[in-house]
């Protein structure tokens, strides 16, 4: 689905990354996990085309208009409603207003937000703003999803509960998944493959981890697996520099 070969970034005269190579296949969910100022983020700005790389070559094998993009902070206009902020990219992309209200009531139906759709984000929580930004994205159904750090915002129950709903839509429409986060057991609950990045500049990919854990998964019950403790400790033995880059097939 998605491929980045040998892809090197710069802000102006600033090396940032270089030599990135990754893949991510069809129905997979990838998370890039890094130290801060690592270029986690310009990957994705890069996959999207809201960034030029320097060199190398980022291949997609879905439209550009197929990949959804889930920001940290929600993107929802203060003036519209929760049913009118899902809505509006389907209005950009033409479909009738009727039809596209409809379509975002259900989306919010889906994500427990019924009889939510007339209020505005300020009379929204936290967790109900994430959820109406998350029923945005995907009723334009993407193939490719892409996210950076779209929880980091909300509590730890809140982002367990959203984590899981939003794990069991991507394992039922069998979305693909590049996640970006700071979040280790984030990272290794969610993911068939977790990527991890050198510290910049001119970070690289340091190493990949395959989790070999079976689906559907449970956010919590997952944490619980035998390989979980493993692949953490080896993930925050990396990141806090006291092992050496190693590929690892769990």
């Amino acid at each position: 689905m998605l491929r980045v070969q040998n892809v090197a970034i710069a802000y102006g005269a600033e090396p940032i990354l270089e030599n990135i190579d990754l893949e991510v296949k069809a129905g997979e969910f990838a998370s890039l996990i890094g130290p801060s100022g690592s270029g986690k983020t310009s990957i994705l700005r890069a996959v999207t085309s809201l960034l030029r790389p320097q060199s190398g070559m980022i291949e997609l094998d879905v439209p550009r208009n197929e990949v959804g993009f889930l920001f940290q902070d929600d993107a929802l206009l203060p003036w519209r409603t929760a049913r009118q902020n899902v809505a509006l990219g389907l209005r950009i992309r033409n479909v009738a207003m009727e039809e596209a209200e409809a379509r975002a009531e259900q989306w919010l139906s889906s994500l427990g937000l019924a009889g939510f759709g007339d209020r505005y984000p300020r009379q929204l929580s936290g967790g109900q703003r994430k959820r109406v930004a998350i029923a945005q994205v995907l009723a334009l159904r993407p193939r490719l999803l892409l996210m950076d750090e779209p929880f980091a915002s909300l509590d730890a129950i809140v982002r367990t509960r959203i984590t899981q709903e939003l794990l069991g839509w991507v394992e039922r429409e069998r979305l693909t998944v590049l996640l970006v986060t700071h979040d280790l057991e984030e990272a290794i609950s969610a993911s068939d493959v977790v990527y991890v990045l050198s510290q910049g500049p001119r970070a690289t990919i340091r190493s990949r981890h395959e989790v070999k854990i079976a689906r559907p998964r449970n956010v919590l019950e997952t944490r619980r697996h035998p390989f979980f403790g493993s692949l953490l400790r080896r993930l925050w033995d990396e990141l806090s520099g006291e092992s050496p880059p190693v590929d690892y097939a769990l």
